[in-house]
C-alpha cells in the first residue's frame, strides 16, 4: 500500500516486516508504518499510527477489518481517510468492518469520512459496517443520522 509522504527507512523481508517513518507534507505529523505480508490476500496486515490515532488493518477472505484507536479529528482524519481509500480500492472482500470501539472522540471530520467510505464502498458493491460506536461518537453519528444513511445504501451501523 502507498501511502504518500511516507520513506521507506529499512527492509527486512525475512522477517515478513517492513518499518516506514515519514513526515507527511505540511502537517509536521510522524507516521509510523508496520506490515505483515500475507501472500494469500491483495491486503496485507498494516498498522498505521499518526498523532492522536492508530489503525490496525486486518484482512481475512471474507472481510477486512480496520480497528481505530484514538481520536479521528480535523487533524487525525485525512489520514484515516487516505487509508480507507486505499483499502477500499484494492479489497477483494465483499465486506470492511470498521471497529470504532476504541476511539474516544469523533468530529464533523471523522463522520464526513466514513461518508465518503461509505460512498466509495457503495461504488466498489461492498459492504460496509462501522461497529463498536459508543459514547460521544455514538452522540454525534446518531445526530447525523449516520445509521440511516448507511441502511439506505446497504451497509450498516452497529451501536454498542
Amino acid at each position: 500500500m502507498r501511502i504518500p509522504g511516507i520513506r521507506i527507512l529499512r527492509l527486512a523481508p525475512e522477517e515478513g516486516i517492513v518499518g516506514n517513518i515519514g513526515e507527511r507534507g505540511g502537517y509536521g505529523t510522524k507516521w509510523t508504518l508496520l506490515r505483515r505480508w500475507n501472500k494469500k490476500s491483495a491486503v496485507e496486515e498494516t498498522r498505521v499510527e499518526s498523532g492522536e490515532i492508530a489503525i490496525h488493518v486486518v484482512p481475512a477472505i471474507d472481510e477486512l477489518t480496520v480497528t481505530v484507536t484514538g481520536r479521528v479529528s480535523v487533524d487525525s482524519s485525512p489520514h484515516l481517510r487516505t487509508l480507507l481509500l486505499n483499502l477500499l480500492h484494492r479489497v477483494a472482500a465483499p465486506v470492511m468492518v470498521i471497529d470504532l470501539s476504541d476511539v474516544s472522540y469523533v468530529d464533523m471530520s471523522g463522520i464526513a469520512t466514513l461518508l465518503e467510505a461509505l460512498k466509495a464502498a457503495q461504488e466498489r458493491s461492498l459492504t460496509l459496517r462501522v461497529v463498536g460506536i459508543r459514547g460521544q461518537v455514538r452522540m454525534l453519528a446518531e445526530t447525523a443520522h449516520l445509521d440511516a444513511i448507511f441502511r439506505s445504501l446497504g451497509s450498516e451501523v452497529e451501536f454498542c
